[in-house]
């Protein structure tokens, strides 16, 4: 019987190496297969770039790549060759990292990974060790608490319909656009529409030397947003 390698998913933070927890260190110190993601062929792996000086020199570092796009077909079809390819090590005995920006189980690649590497390999154990966040660094080095009290705090998809990013504009006390570079003049729209633009705070590459906090984005921002920024509404 193949005793297979353990699974670890594992969350870099939101860019600061220093903000990696203790345990993501230890499991990358000790993994010799780490597995990261990229968009395409030929680009960097930012998960990579801040876990760098965590793995290993004898580790084998491999690309994954996970096109961006909302085409279910193209995702199932990359989540399942990344599994079947993530497999091949575990199959071998060794265990496998897999790093992902944030925390693992917010917003990640790596959720639909675990669920592919449970439904495919049952027999694999999975240990996913979290990470902070980047709304949470985000919080942090601007000293806003998020909610306090019986305040609600609502995390949105940049890709939520306009409808109900108003409804949840009106019922919650924090909002936390996330994923939203893609949709960020159609959410400041909604925010000057419902008077709310005095509250947003935009921010992007927390935790990199690129860090931009600022309570009026400019047209460029707003016309090409980074992919690694958030909005955040405290009413």
């Amino acid at each position: 019987m193949t005793e297979y390698g353990t699974f670890y998913g594992i969350g870099v933070g939101p860019g600061d190496p220093e903000l990696m927890t203790v345990k993501a260190q230890k499991v990358l110190q000790k993994a010799r297969s780490v597995f990261t993601p990229i968009a395409c062929a030929g680009r960097e792996s930012i998960a990579h770039t801040i876990a760098r000086q965590f793995i290993a020199p004898e580790a084998t570092v491999t690309k994954l790549i996970f096109p961006m796009t909302h085409d279910k077909t193209v995702c199932e079809k990359s989540w399942e060759e990344n599994t079947h390819q993530i497999a091949q090590v575990l199959r071998k005995g060794t265990d496998a990292a897999f790093l992902t920006l944030g925390d693992p189980m917010t917003y990640s690649t790596y959720g639909y990974l675990l669920k592919k590497m449970e439904h495919l390999y049952p027999q694999v154990k999975s240990v996913t060790i979290p990470g902070i966040p980047s709304y949470l660094a985000v919080a942090a080095t601007a000293n806003l608490p998020l909610v306090e009290g019986s305040e609600i705090l609502t995390l949105i998809p940049g890709n939520t319909p306009p409808g109900k990013i108003r409804e949840f504009l009106s019922t919650s006390d924090t909002i936390l656009f996330l994923k939203h570079h893609r949709h960020a003049e159609t959410i400041y729209t909604i925010l000057h529409e419902m008077n709310l633009d005095d509250k947003a705070l935009y921010v992007s590459r927390c935790g990199f030397e690129e860090h931009v906090t600022t309570t009026k984005p400019t047209k460029e921002f707003l016309e090409k947003p980074d992919y690694l920024s958030l909005i955040i509404v405290k009413k």
